[in-house]
Parts: C-alpha cells; structure tokens; sequence
C-alpha cells in the first residue's frame, strides 16, 4: 500500500492508460474532491482511483472529458470502493448517465461487521488496519492550481488504503457470515441517489392536504429548475419556509402571491408568473392524480411502543456487532408498530425483511405480541438486555 507508485494526470494523452489499466481491474477504489458551495451542484476538482498496481490522481479541470473513463467504470462487471459513497454514485450518473453497477461502501460495511457507523475515513484505516494517517485538507480550495505537494499526497492517501480495507472487512463478514448483508445494504445508497429526482417533500409537508402538495411539488420542480439554471442553491432561490408557505396559500396570481410576507422580489424578477402557473397546473390536477397525504394521526400507542422497542433494538445491536444506527430507525420502528396495528392492507415494514429480520422479527414481535418480555440480565455485557418467553405469574 505504502509503496504503491501513484501517478498525476493533467492532460488528456494520459487518459488512454488509465481507462486501459480500469478495464482489467474487477475493483477500482474510488474518491472525489469536490466544491459544492454557492452551487447548485458540486463542481468536481479531482479524481482518485485506486487499483492493485497504483494509484491515479486525475485532475479534470485539465482533462474536462471524462465519458469514457465514467463509462468504464460503471461497466457491469466493476466493483467500485469507497467511503460514503453518495456524491462518488452522483458523479458516476452524471458522468455515464447510470449509476455503477455494484459498489461497496466502507461505512455501511465496517457499521455491519462491529466497527461503529459511520466512521471516517481516517477513523476506518486506523480501527480496520491499525495505520495513522493525517488529514488537514478537507476543506482546502480544491480549484486553485497548482496542487502542493501535501494536497497530493492527502489527495493520494485518500484512496491508498480502501482495496485493502475492503478485504479485511469482507474476511470478517465472511467469518460472521455477513457478506450478503454488506451486498445488499450497499445497494441502498444507490437507491437513494436514484430517487432524489423526486424527494420534494420537505420538511412540514406533513401538514398540507393533498392539493397544497400538489402545489407544493410543482413549485419545487419550477425552483429546481431555476436554481440548475442559474446555478445556484435551491435555497437562494426559494427557501423551504417560503416554499411551504406558497404551496399552503397556493396563489393564483402575481398580486396574490406578493402579498406573502418574506418572498423577494429581486431573486423572483421575471419568473413570479412560473410560480403562479405551477400552482395552477396543481389546481387543475383530477383527484386521482392528487400525491398522497402524509399526515399519520397515530394513536399514543404507537410513540410509546416505537420507544420502547428503540431501546430492544439498541440491545439487540449491541448483541449482535451491528451499528443501531443501520439497524433500526424511528421511523422504521414506528413503521413496525403501524404493521402491527393494522396489518391487513399495509405493506411489510422493512424491519422485516432482509438481514433486519434475522435480527429483529422474533424479539420486536414478541414483544409486541406480549408473549415475550425484556428484562435486564448481566449489565456487565454490551446487551445487558434478555428478552424471555412471558408466563404468567404464579398465584400460589
């Protein structure tokens, strides 16, 4: 790892190497160095890629087309490696127009095999492979060039260490019989890049009716569109508060929608009327077409139990060598409680499927079932928690 030779791109000659070496090469570690702020999407600085015989550090402000090489490396047949891999997979999109076809992300590995979520990536090559490295450029000014000699080098040791992470981790999951776990989980982060396109529910949508969402998701789209065009923030072109308030009024005309306090005129010069269109687009909407309300009037039960099956799970993560941050969310404990409440017609709550169900399902229904009980056993252990069979007690 240490010796591996590391070579810098900064023209487009050098690319056909590169791209020849990737097409051999099963499993490319992978990293990005980006700037994101003031933008409306991350401007991308440099590239990293590992493989068995190197590393590449390869600068695309130099060598602006990158298609072959994003093609390459989201073939069928690659495994890409990295660590929160989120931005890496949006770059691959952009890049290829498809996402990679397997990756691994070592966060979501290391939180399945015992070693914490989500750690760092400094934290992951200490905990994983007991090796110091130093950071101090994370938020270095990645367009200006020259690149120093510590940039490289930070840039270059960010992607030194990941082929040989991902095999001790995956000899671990194979000893634990998790490696279908990592597999699957690791597919998550994909699925999520892939619907962001749509998420426009914001926070507070919960309480519009189906037409202000309506509305609301037709304003999102129009500020979505602004923002790309301008290339800024969503944000600075319409905040979320704001556009909360305009899909809850729902104005249907310039004065209308100027009579909301807080909206400014400068930033929506010459394109107010789109606003008042999307709004009517929505209003004009067959009920059929309406978006689902998200508004779930649970009864108390469900805030209690979900609580009280927060802590069981957090037991039964510690039991298990498994972060609680992947096992069991809120939500995916208050979607377990809403099965269990009214089952006929809902789909099965996502605790209940996959590696989750393994570990969870008996526990979390038994409890809810009330033939089993918790109570503590060894409070020395990581899990002072046992869950028992319930009886009944005696009366004798």
């Amino acid at each position: 790892m240490e010796n591996l030779p590391v070579c810098y791109l900064d023209s487009p000659a050098k690319l056909g190497a590169l791209i020849s070496e990737i097409s051999r090469c099963p499993v490319v570690g992978l990293d990005t160095e980006f700037i994101s702020e003031g933008r409306f999407e991350p401007a991308l600085c440099l590239l990293q890629l590992a493989t068995e015989n190197g590393i590449w550090i390869l600068d695309p402000l130099k060598v602006p087309d990158l298609r072959d090489l994003w093609e390459e490396l989201v073939a069928p047949e690659r495994e890409l490696v990295a660590v929160a891999a989120r931005q890496e997979i949006r770059f691959c999109i952009k890049g290829a127009d498809h996402p990679p076809a397997k990756i691994l992300d070592l966060q979501i590995a290391a939180g399945l095999v015992g070693y914490g979520y989500p750690l760092s990536h400094t934290n992951l090559v200490q905990r994983i492979l007991g090796q110091k490295i130093h950071g101090g450029e994370s938020f270095t000014d990645w367009r200006r060039r020259p690149l120093t000699p510590v940039q490289l080098k930070y840039a270059a040791d960010d992607v030194r260490y990941l082929l040989a992470m991902r095999a001790r981790l995956l000899q671990r999951a194979g000893q634990m019989q998790r490696v279908e776990w990592i597999e699957n989980e690791c597919r998550r982060p994909i699925e999520l890049v892939l619907n962001e396109q749509e998420k426009w529910r914001v926070s507070g949508s919960a309480r519009l009716n189906r037409r202000q969402l309506a509305a609301l998701r037709e304003i999102w789209r129009w500020r979505n569109g602004a923002a790309q065009q301008r290339n800024m923030p969503a944000g600075r072109v319409l905040s979320d508060a704001m556009l909360l308030e305009v899909a809850r009024r729902s104005p249907v005309s310039v004065d209308d929608l100027f009579a909301i306090r807080g909206l400014d005129r400068r930033l929506l010069r010459d394109t107010e009327g789109d606003i008042v269109n999307a709004i009517k687009i929505a209003q004009a909407l067959p009920e059929a077409q309406l978006p689902s309300s998200e508004r779930k009037d649970d009864p108390p039960q469900v805030a209690v139990l979900a609580k009280l099956l927060s802590v069981a799970a957090g037991g039964l993560a510690a039991e298990h060598d498994v972060d609680p941050a992947l096992l069991a969310t809120t939500a995916d404990l208050q979607e377990l409680v809403r099965w269990y409440l009214h089952q006929d017609g809902m789909p099965k709550p996502s605790l209940l499927e996959g590696w989750r169900a393994d570990l969870v399902a008996g526990p979390l229904l038994g409890f809810l079932s009330g033939e089993r009980c918790v109570r503590v056993g060894n409070v020395k252990r990581g899990n002072p928690l046992l869950f028992d069979e319930w009886k009944p007690p005696s009366r004798e």
